[in-house]
């Protein structure tokens, strides 16, 4: 149950400051890069423990 509420806590907190430095980035054409790059790491982070699984 730890490891659930760990990985769900790590999952909040990349939630939130990548909600804070969308809200500190400017309007400008960089933007949707930035946001392509933290949803790519948002996936990596959620499917951490499925990889892990598979290696057991």
């Amino acid at each position: 149950m730890d490891l659930i509420k760990g990985y769900a806590e790590k999952i909040a907190v990349f939630v939130i400051i990548s909600a804070y430095i969308d809200l500190i980035l400017p309007n400008n054409s960089y933007r949707k890069y930035i946001r392509l790059i933290v949803g790519a790491m948002l996936i990596g982070i959620v499917i951490e423990p499925i990889s892990l699984l598979l290696k057991r």
